[in-house]
């Protein structure tokens, strides 16, 4: 199956506030496989000699193993990624028996084969599906949303206590932050790659078929603002390209730094997306 002659492939990483881009991109043409990594943003101290955060450790080995793994299923290739970093946290010494302390990345991964479309997914990372006949299908969960919710609920009232300073209501919600933290993997919570056992219990997985299949988009939830919802975003990055559809994000989130018009945990988050157009 020659990739390149049955669809052309747009990629895009843009930066956030962070000090490091913790998303990451899998473009891996030998073994039709791409996908899109978000580390999640580090609420330890941690860093490594590099200065790198846990969120970017994360991410980073996530995307390098996918990129080069060869003919194996996908859900296989999650479990050996999770114990890989948790090798490496130990080895860094880590403590693995706190979850909020967990180096953690979600992700969407696909693996193009003849007739179908394999894929797995952690936390709310994102594949999006438009057909010939233009309709949308979503085949992922933002699994993480019943959790941010509860934390933007959180901060509601802190603002409607007199609390505005977006590096204050991040301080002040970092407890519940790190307690979120804990929930992953669990039935209270969701699933993401952070090294634990029970990971692999919560990997969501599927398959479904080519037929008719025109484009697919992997997102990490910086593209996402909820605006338009699903079809609306992909209309945008038809339209747009996802470069553009990213920098119109960021600036609109820049000119409202203090997270009063759209409510989140951060100015700008880093934006990631992949799209392959089936010709």
């Amino acid at each position: 199956m020659d990739s390149m002659s049955q669809w052309k492939m747009e990629t895009y990483s843009l930066q956030g506030d962070g000090e490091w881009n913790e998303d990451a991109l899998v473009v891996n043409e030998p073994a039709y496989i791409y996908g899109v990594v978000d580390g999640a943003t580090s609420l330890s101290p941690y860093r490594n000699q590099e200065g790198f955060t846990g969120g970017y450790l994360a991410a980073r080995l996530a995307a390098e193993y996918f990129s080069a793994i060869e003919q194996r299923p996908l859900e296989l290739a999650a479990i050996e990624a999770n114990e890989r970093l948790r090798e490496a946290m130990v080895a860094e010494g880590v403590d693995i028996t706190d979850s909020s302390s967990l180096w953690s990345a979600a992700y969407v991964i696909i693996k193009v084969h003849a007739y179908s479309i394999e894929y797995i997914q952690s936390g709310d990372c994102m594949l999006l599906c438009r057909y010939r006949d233009g309709s949308v299908r979503v085949l992922t969960h933002t699994q993480v949303a019943h959790i941010d919710q509860r934390t933007l609920n959180r901060m509601a009232e802190l603002r409607a206590g007199g609390v505005t300073d977006p590096v204050e209501l991040r301080r002040l919600l970092t407890p519940m932050l790190q307690d979120n933290r804990r929930k992953a993997n669990t039935l209270e919570g969701y699933g993401v790659m952070n090294g634990s056992p029970e990971f692999p219990l919560f990997l969501e997985k599927g398959t479904f078929n080519r037929a008719n299949v025109e484009s697919l988009y992997l997102i990490s939830d910086g593209l996402f603002t909820g605006a338009g919802g699903w079809e609306g975003l992909i209309a945008d990055i038809d339209r747009k390209g996802l470069q553009q559809c990213a920098n119109d994000i960021y600036a609109a989130e820049q000119e409202d730094a203090m997270l009063q018009k759209v409510p989140r945990l951060k100015i700008s988050d880093d934006k990631t997306g992949l799209v392959l157009r089936f010709i």
